[in-house]
């Protein structure tokens, strides 16, 4: 079994959308299975005093990017630490335990780092849907300061995808006129969604999801007694994430119960269905379970549809799936009935699926 070396974090005073149950939160993951690839270039980079000033971590949710991100973060900040040849010549990113840095970024405390991301706001009692304008000016504000430790300055953020148009834009100016050793870590899941001028200015690197092979590796290391079946790999995705929730039979019994009505479709499943529409209503997370699910089935539809030259048809189910989007954040947004939305959505999805929508 691999060792994943950790800190240990005190609970949270408030809920964190980057610290999920199932996972150690990223700042204090020190080990980082798979992903060598982009950490050789990096290294690489830094050895040749060629690091750019930004850098987009892009690929799928919950296979490592954000721990990436603290783990270049820490090796860069610690920076003072090796130079006292106390931890050697670095020959990964890796940074000690027993490190000051570590300790510092664990307990959110260090004064060269900044971590912009949707926060709990206290008086409204939820974590925002956007990062705004004013948490990322406060966060650029960073880098109009002299370094604490007199090397790196860094914003780490998670994710960029989150940003609305006026803090793009804040993030943008910067990117333009970028200060002498300062950086940003920009995790990404949907890079395709970013303004044109921001991924222009930065250095992409493309992470993959984690094979299986990694995912069994880190499964038990990460919940004790846990395997990774081939039900749980196919379903996982190369998501560390995932495959730790897969673990959790409820949630296994629930894609069962959507990928059953998903492939019955034309036909309609109402007893499945209603069963469906009365657990969303019921569970918080049940929604974006679902909807994650039936992306992945459209996303399986359309490769089909353009592999058989049908373009019409993928542009169709490209819609459906934008359309589908839109409506949850809708319903999200005005506080509407989930039941009804997931029938709504599942009467959609059968007259797609049977061409009358045409």
């Amino acid at each position: 079994m691999v060792r994943l070396p950790r800190l240990a974090l005190p609970p949270p005073e408030y809920p964190e959308i980057d610290r999920s149950v199932e996972l150690p939160h990223p700042r204090a993951m020190l080990g980082l299975v798979g992903h060598n690839a982009a950490e050789a270039e990096f290294l690489s980079l830094y050895r040749a005093g060629t690091l750019h000033h930004a850098f987009l971590l892009t690929g799928p949710q919950g296979i490592g990017k954000a721990t990436f991100a603290y783990r270049a973060a820490r090796f860069l900040l610690a920076e003072g630490e090796r130079a006292s040849g106390l931890f050697g010549e670095p020959r990964d990113l890796a940074v000690e335990e027993t490190s000051r840095t570590a300790q510092l970024i664990a307990n959110e405390a260090h004064p060269d780092l900044v971590v912009l991301k949707r926060r709990y706001k206290i008086k409204e009692k939820k974590i925002p849907a956007e990062i705004g304008v004013e948490d990322t000016r406060a966060a650029l504000g960073l880098f109009s300061k002299t370094a604490a430790f007199g090397g790196w300055r860094i914003i780490i953020i998670d994710s960029v995808d989150d940003l609305n148009s006026a803090s793009a834009n804040a993030i943008l100016k910067t990117l333009e006129e970028p200060p002498a050793r300062a950086m940003f870590l920009m995790v990404s899941h949907q890079p395709e969604r970013l303004l044109p001028t921001i991924r222009s200015r930065c250095r992409v690197l493309p992470f993959q999801p984690l094979p299986a092979a990694d995912l069994a590796v880190m499964l038990p290391e990460l919940l004790p007694g846990a395997s990774l079946d081939p039900a749980m790999a196919d379903w996982a995705e190369g998501s560390v994430r995932r495959a730790l929730r897969l673990a959790d039979p409820k949630l296994r019994s629930f894609l069962v119960l959507v990928d059953g009505i998903l492939q019955a479709l034309p036909k309609r499943l109402h007893r499945e269905i209603d069963q469906l529409a009365e657990a969303v209503r019921g569970a918080e997370q049940a929604l974006p379970d679902m909807l994650e699910r039936i992306e992945w089935w459209l996303h399986g539809r359309i490769r089909s549809a353009i592999a058989a030259g049908d373009l019409a048809r993928a542009q169709d189910l490209a819609e459906f799936w934008s359309r589908m989007q839109e409506g949850a954040g809708q319903m999200e947004a005005f506080n509407l009935d989930r039941r009804a939305y997931v029938i709504t959505l599942v009467d959609e999805l059968s007259t797609l699926v049977s061409g009358r929508g045409r």
